[in-house]
């Protein structure tokens, strides 16, 4: 079963998203913002991670540079309503991008293609 860390500073959102991959077989944990995500990947190790982009506290490019600095090397996802040729130049680390909103067949066939053994 994907360990799935969800990071989503929307409620409705995240539990939408959530409930889908749960449902779909994902083992899904969530965390409401940047930092509290950062925490949980580095202590997790999940095998993919999903973030948003413009959240509290750290957003979600800066929480993937973390990551990244700190060895973490599983696949990430980030989803933004901002298209994605206007997020900033030093938007980097991230291996896929998922624009908002966005459909869950979406989400599921992005999350899929990355499962890998399963």
């Amino acid at each position: 079963m994907l360990r799935v860390l969800l990071v989503e500073d929307e409620p409705d959102v995240a539990l939408v998203a959530a409930t889908v991959l749960e449902d779909a077989g994902y083992h899904v944990t969530a965390a409401a913002d940047g930092h509290a995500g950062l925490g949980i990947a580095l202590q997790e190790q999940p095998e993919l991670v999903i973030t948003d982009f413009m959240m509290p506290r750290l957003s979600g490019l800066e929480m993937i540079a973390r990551l990244r600095e700190a060895g973490f090397a599983q696949p990430i996802i980030l989803t933004s309503a901002i298209p994605e040729e206007h997020l900033p130049p030093t938007a980097f680390g991230y291996d896929a991008f998922l624009p908002k909103p966005y459909r869950i067949g979406q989400l599921l066939a992005l999350v899929g293609s990355f499962r890998t053994g399963a």
